[in-house]
């Protein structure tokens, strides 16, 4: 392990860099999705009969979990962050759009987890919200400025200490779930299950831009198989469970409509409240961990004159600013959430065909690769509804399906038959970037 700040950025890491072992990237996944993120999804999977619960919850992040596994598996042949390895498939233009949207989307999440974590560590200090932001902040900071190593660091530690917090908050919750069975009130809404389906994969399958930020240090000729199924199993495991024990704790409170917060202490007792508090920031800064981290990569992909190190602090600086206007007012929170949503649309045609380019061992051009990524946009636009994100459109297929968003699987879908369609017909010999 190295040690002061990292200095590399987006560039290549030679062998005498490399170092690590594969187990690394499960705990990194598994620590980093220990967050409120998947315990608020227990609201949106309330009300479905239990084996339904069961099958989403498992199907869809195994699903979600492989798809980011597949991008982690990327990082040690590489050795180059996701947007980099974008860059390659893309061509340098195209990809500073995808870098950008990533750079929005990693700083959006950063301040609104912030505020999040800010609010569960006011509920346990008594100091002014933009100090308590700023302590939030200034941890993730030196964590992001210090870098891979320091990301992993962390998250070691956050899977041992989050890890015994939510073993504690299970028994709670499933104890106090199990006595409110009798009157859970189950309804097999297939519009429901889809809805619920496309959120839980959502959240697990939005991480596939930072994969190979956190695997690309590992030697070069470690196993793509391990490292696929350790990304895999680490953040389908950990979504799984914390998606779980939320609709354990909504199915106790038996009212979908509380805040995570408010439904958790109403469940498990006042007595519990500075626990759960904590869980919940400590969550919020595994998350963000990989958030600034991922967010300095990314501002190097837009333009490698910017320094890691300096980008990582910009990050920091930029996040608190929103974070603050955000705690400031609650209905900016509400909108920016709603628009992070809607920039996530870019993630599956883009990660259908950077799976497609470098699996299926095709050698197309960014020309196949842009035309196939707006045709995945494009065939999705029917299937997706935007109406909760502030955009008052549904598609015709999506208004047909009671307003369940399929447009991200058949984005993926798409992009990748796309793909492979335009390399054949345009005559490039297989070998792919592997």
């Amino acid at each position: 392990m190295r040690r002061g700040p990292e200095r590399k950025g987006i560039e290549h890491v030679e062998d005498a860099e490399r170092h690590g072992r594969p187990l690394s990237v499960f705990i990194l996944w598994f620590a980093s999705n220990l967050t409120i993120a998947d315990y608020a999804l227990g609201s949106v999977l309330y009300g479905l009969p239990l084996p339904w619960i069961y099958a989403i919850i498992v199907g869809v992040n195994v699903a979600a979990g492989a798809l980011l596994g597949a991008a982690a598996a990327m990082g040690p042949r590489f050795g180059l962050p996701q947007m980099a390895i974008s860059e390659r498939i893309f061509g340098r233009i195209a990809n500073k759009a995808f870098a950008t949207a990533q750079w929005l989307s990693t700083i959006g999440w950063f301040s609104v987890n912030t505020v999040i974590a800010t609010l569960a560590l006011l509920q346990i200090l008594d100091m002014p919200y933009w100090a308590g932001a700023l302590v939030t902040v200034a941890v993730m900071a030196v964590v992001g400025i210090y870098g891979h190593d320091a990301v992993h660091g962390f998250e070691r530690a956050m899977s041992v200490v989050l890890g015994a917090m939510f073993v504690i908050l299970s028994y709670a919750a499933v104890r106090a779930a199990s006595a409110a069975l009798p009157h859970y009130q189950a309804s097999p809404s297939p519009f429901v299950a889809a809805m619920a389906i496309a959120s839980v994969f959502s959240y697990l399958a939005s991480w596939a831009p930072y994969a190979s930020d956190y695997s690309r240090y590992l030697p070069e000729g470690t196993s793509r198989w391990r490292i696929a199924v350790y990304a895999m199993v680490g953040g389908a495991a950990a979504s799984a469970w914390i998606e779980l024990i939320g609709t354990a704790i909504y199915v106790a409170a038996g009212n979908p409509s509380l805040d995570m917060m408010s439904a958790t202490v109403d469940v498990v007792g006042r007595a519990w409240a500075p626990a759960v508090m904590i869980a919940i920031f400590l969550g919020g800064l595994a998350a963000n961990a990989l958030n600034l981290y991922s967010n300095s990569v990314s501002a190097q992909a837009i333009s490698a004159r910017f320094r890691r190190i300096y980008a990582a602090a910009a990050g920091a600086a930029i996040g608190y600013g929103l974070s603050v206007l955000g705690g400031m007012y609650v209905s900016f929170t509400s909108f920016y959430e709603g628009f992070l949503l809607l920039l996530d649309y870019w993630i599956m045609p883009w990660a259908g065909v950077l799976i497609a380019a470098v699996y299926a061992r095709r050698r197309g051009g960014a020309r196949e690769a842009i035309i196939s990524y707006v045709l995945g946009m494009a065939a999705s636009t029917p299937f997706m509804n935007l109406t909760p994100y502030g955009v008052q459109y549904v598609g015709p297929v999506a208004a047909a399906l009671g307003g369940a968003d399929l447009s991200y699987f058949v984005s993926f879908a798409v992009a990748i038959a796309a793909y492979l369609l335009l390399d054949r017909m345009v005559g490039h010999d297989p070998g792919g970037l592997y």
